[in-house]
């Protein structure tokens, strides 16, 4: 088993290296793209890793001051479990003790912030938030167990306030309008972002409005940004600038 691995297709935008800390996550998102992985059990009980301290302990050191390791794909290093477990933070602590550079992506909000003291001493992480939408009521129907919208916000205005460098995936987007608002609330306390669209349900948005509606909202805020391959292929070619294609931004 390596603990550590090379994503592949869409996932390879988000991170050029990837470690998965569970198996199944408790916030049971109706969109979530692992639940219609046929060799994923259909679980919202997330399972550690079996024999995954043990493993990292011996893989870590070679990837020293390398590539950025994002936690997770598979599940949500801040998923509920975590707050008894802790797994999460063991996880952290040997990734740190050997230098190694991270990003982790969480719908867990302020429960990640009971390791702001590890994030502090990394060299380089990155800490960011997936944002769907900004209602209560939105969130609770699509992602049930998540925190709230409201939560996650505050959390990332928490890790700027701290001197952590912040993201926001805004992926998937389940309205264009709400998606560009949360762009305009957030961008004093995030440095990045990254747009991406809906998959795997069918929707009737105009892609090319949104896409572009994001670039120039964006760019007007002078904000670092990657736009994912499934929403550029909407967008006119001359409105994407080299560094809004390089997935590596993130790194």
């Amino acid at each position: 088993m390596n603990s550590i691995y090379e994503p592949q297709g869409r996932a390879r935008e988000y991170s050029p290296l990837a470690l998965n800390i569970y198996n199944g996550c408790d916030h049971d998102c109706n969109y979530c793209y692992v639940k219609k992985m046929r060799f994923i059990k259909k679980s919202n009980k997330p399972v550690f890793r079996n024999g995954l301290l043990e493993q990292l302990k011996k893989d870590a050191p070679k990837f020293s001051n390398g590539k950025q390791v994002l936690l997770s794909f598979m599940s949500d290093p801040y998923c509920i479990a975590d707050v008894e477990t802790q797994y999460t933070r063991q996880i952290l602590e040997i990734l740190n003790s050997n230098n190694v550079n991270v990003a982790i992506l969480t719908k867990g909000g302020n429960r990640c912030l009971r390791d702001l003291d590890i994030f502090s001493k990394f060299k380089k992480i990155k800490v960011g938030a997936t944002l769907t939408c900004l209602d209560d009521k939105t969130s609770i129907e699509n992602e049930p167990m998540a925190a709230l919208p409201s939560d996650r916000i505050e959390t990332l205005k928490t890790l700027h306030q701290n001197g952590i460098t912040t993201f926001v995936s805004l992926e998937p987007v389940l309205d264009p309008n709400v998606s560009l608002e949360i762009i305009n609330r957030t961008h004093n306390f995030v440095d990045i972002y990254k747009v991406g669209k809906l998959n795997h349900i069918e929707n009737k948005i105009d892609w090319k409005q949104f896409g572009e509606s994001a670039i120039n909202i964006l760019s007007g805020y002078n904000k670092k940004f990657y736009i994912k391959n499934d929403l550029a292929n909407f967008i006119d070619k001359q409105l994407l600038r080299p560094e809004n294609r390089n997935p590596d931004i993130f790194d």
